[in-house]
């Protein structure tokens, strides 16, 4: 499946989880432990802006709203992720130049676990679909396990010890430094 529909489905099902958020509910811690749901919001629309800027030279103005801006900000970022050339353009992360595809592909794995963080901070049992599931494992599982991509303030968190018969929600949550059984209480 094409990077733009997976990211396009992980923005849509994420979104769908911060669609529903009250107020009170985004002050509420998440498994990103520096992180509150407010905080994690953040981070994706940080994360639309710098993509915006960088390929595109502008990001539209945000209202304040952390769901408002996620939704205005995704919608932008699928638009201009439909031009095959903004995605073969350079892109500059903290690993390193990408094209555009991959950093897409890192954008995509990072708001479908993220969509979990959010669910699962406020209570809901999250399901990601499996076929984005596998597709996250097929990309992330390619990273190289070095010090400057896994663990604190690196593109991924820390991996946790997954058992062998683990489904593969659990085996990409522990990929991603997330346990299954997580919970606030």
């Amino acid at each position: 499946m094409d990077i733009r529909e997976l990211d396009r489905r992980a923005v849509e099902s994420t979104g769908r989880i911060i669609d529903a958020l009250t107020d009170e509910q985004l002050d509420v811690p998440t498994p990103c432990t520096e992180w509150a749901v407010r905080e994690v919001i953040a981070h994706m629309v940080d994360n639309h802006v710098n993509f915006l800027r960088k390929l595109a030279g502008e990001a539209p103005a945000l209202s304040g709203d952390p769901r408002v801006d996620f939704r205005e900000t995704a919608a932008a970022l699928a638009a201009l992720a439909d031009n095959d050339e903004v995605l073969a353009a350079p892109y500059e992360m903290p690993i390193g130049t990408v094209n555009g595809r991959i950093a897409l592909s890192i954008h995509f794995n990072d708001t479908l676990v993220h969509g979990w963080d959010i669910g699962t901070a406020v209570g809901v049992d999250v399901r990601l679909d499996e076929d984005l599931v596998e597709a996250a494992l097929g990309f992330i599982s390619t990273w190289p396990d070095t010090p400057e991509v896994w663990g604190p303030g690196k593109a991924f968190s820390a991996r946790l010890p997954v058992a062998d018969d683990a489904s593969p929600q659990e085996r990409l949550l522990a990929l991603t430094g997330r346990s299954p059984a997580w919970s606030t209480v």
